[in-house]
């Protein structure tokens, strides 16, 4: 397991088809790349990010009412989808 590839709301990336079909960075690089654009690659790598916190679990507030704490939410399946249909 790469440590690098565990994004903020716990979810492991190397998991990911998108990852593995080498279609996204992992989200912590992704969000890094995106905050360089001045873009936010997900919100809640942005919330753990001001926190100061690697993963929503490690934060006071844990677990809290401003995300569903399910990785797989509706937005997050349909960007893998859109991801998978990109050549």
């Amino acid at each position: 397991m790469d440590p690098n590839l565990l994004s903020p709301c716990n979810y492991y990336c190397g998991n990911c088809i998108v990852h593995k079909k080498g279609k996204c960075l992992g989200c912590p690089k992704a969000s890094e790349k995106a905050h360089a654009e001045g873009r936010v690659f997900c919100d809640i790598a942005l919330c753990a990010k001001d926190a100061r916190t690697a993963t929503c679990s490690d934060c006071r507030s844990y677990p809290c009412g401003k995300y569903d704490n399910s990785i797989y939410a509706e937005t997050f399946i349909k960007w893998i989808k859109d991801k998978l249909k990109e050549p």
